[in-house]
């Protein structure tokens, strides 16, 4: 479970990267509207906030064997 968030916030932040990236270089001729932009800001935050927070799980080291 763990390493499917690790990748899909991966994913999350390249795709947000790569959409303002594309906004940053199209300038004022860009497709994006500001609501857009901000949700793909907070996006990158939230993932830079969810990679630093460190869970404690009492089941962290349980094993079914």
């Amino acid at each position: 479970m763990e390493v499917i968030e690790k990748y899909m916030i991966n994913n999350t932040v390249k795709i947000a990267e790569y959409k303002l990236n594309q906004h940053r270089l199209d300038g004022t001729s860009t497709n994006l509207s500001i609501f857009e932009v901000a949700r793909l800001m907070d996006a990158l935050k939230l993932a830079d906030q969810m990679k630093n927070l460190k869970t404690n799980s009492i089941f962290h080291s349980f094993s079914l064997n």
